[in-house]
């Protein structure tokens, strides 16, 4: 099994989810930007006129490289990463990061801001190994520039690990998943002293039941003592998923 590149990942999802809607809403978006910068109505918009220049115009850079925050999000809920300002990212940036900025703001006289990093957890925290990790800056239809991405793939059964705290449906039927597995599992002696019970029976069914509760119990208690927060929840802010 291969590892993970961020990067891959979201270029396939890309080109698996966008439809032909999603490209004629976002040329009615284009279009309606661009009304709005009108000679016209800059004055009535001065304070989006000004804002303009902080942030990328998709018609100066490859598509390839633009991606919606659906696609930045599901990316990050199945592989339970962070999307956050840049500026809770401990780590020092790549200089061919700060290269490609100074580039772009000189070329097209931008001065951008709001940048976001898409990585792990752990690559927030000063000091940690760098596993991929991608800088985006916003454009001016509402998405998102992949500038540049850096650090060591991701492993490749992260997916697999990372799904039952992707949301609390996920999390539930791991819960059950696992329960009946050990129902399952247990001798028919050691869930009844009953001994014409046979294995199929309602011994199994309440053993179940009871186990499901208990590990109800444990699940919530681990989750909130110890802030694992769901994937759903933390993706977008800054605190921690524990």
């Amino acid at each position: 099994m291969k590892d993970v590149n961020l990067n891959n990942e979201l270029l396939k999802l890309k080109h698996k989810t966008r439809s032909k809607e999603d490209d004629l809403l976002q040329e009615a978006n284009r279009i309606l930007t661009q009304d709005l910068f009108s000679e016209k109505k800059i004055l009535n918009n001065l304070k989006h006129y000004n804002n303009s220049f902080e942030i990328i115009d998709e018609e100066d850079v490859p598509s390839e490289l633009i991606f919606k925050i659906s696609e930045i999000k599901k990316i990050a809920l199945n592989y339970r990463l962070k999307f956050i300002d840049s500026q809770y990212f401990k780590s020092e940036i790549p200089y061919e990061a700060i290269l490609k900025i100074k580039d772009i703001n000189s070329n097209y006289r931008k001065d951008i801001k709001g940048f976001k990093i898409l990585g792990p957890i752990g690559s927030f925290k000063k000091g940690e190994n760098l596993k991929n990790t991608i800088l985006f800056a916003p454009t001016n239809y509402g998405n998102y520039y992949l500038i540049h991405n850096w650090g060591t793939p991701l492993k490749w059964h992260r997916k697999i690990t990372s799904w039952p705290l992707k949301n609390f449906d996920n999390l539930f039927l791991s819960v059950i998943m696992y329960t009946l597995i050990i129902t399952l599992s247990i001798p028919t002696p050691l869930i009844t002293l009953d001994s014409t019970a046979t294995y199929w029976s309602g011994y199994r069914a309440a053993a179940f039941m009871h186990l499901l509760i208990f590990h109800l119990g444990v699940t919530a208690y681990i989750t909130f003592t110890f802030a694992k927060n769901l994937s759903s929840i933390a993706w977008n802010h800054f605190k921690d998923f524990g």
